[in-house]
């Protein structure tokens, strides 16, 4: 059986993997952040508040902090075992934040988020998919 050789190598220790993925979740933090405090100014109707609201501080840095966990879990696999880790991950990365759209509409209407807020949500999920997916692959970061 021949052996595939990774086209960017996750060292063995795993640092430069963990510095590029926290560098990604920092970046979506941050944006997230920024983000929610320019919506909290103009006063956006989005539904949902309180600590338990997708919208709350928790949330958005909880939720980044778990999708690059999982984002390194997931690229340190593709990378150990198949030929093309970017293409794959890119595509992995591009199925999961599909698959994370379906609760954004249907289960956010439920806890009360109105249109706008499930468009904000839309934005959020990009907003920490696309720097966190570059930043992983090595797009940036290096």
């Amino acid at each position: 059986m021949a052996q595939a050789t990774p086209q960017v190598p996750v060292p063995r220790a795993g640092n430069g993997l963990a510095r590029r993925t926290t560098l990604g979740v920092l970046v979506a933090i941050i944006a997230l952040l920024g983000t929610q405090a320019v919506v909290d100014m103009a006063d956006i109707a989005i539904g949902a508040t309180g600590a338990m609201s997708p919208f709350s501080a928790g949330a958005l840095v909880g939720s980044p902090i778990a999708a690059g966990a999982g984002a390194a879990l997931a690229y340190a696999v593709v990378n150990r075992f198949t030929a093309r880790p970017v293409r794959n991950f890119v595509a992995t990365a591009a199925a999961v934040f599909l698959v994370m759209l379906v609760p954004v509409f249907a289960v956010a209407p439920a806890m009360g988020i109105t249109p706008t807020g499930q468009g904000l949500l839309v934005a959020y999920h990009l907003i920490v998919a696309v720097p966190l997916t570059a930043f992983v692959v090595g797009a940036l970061g290096r």
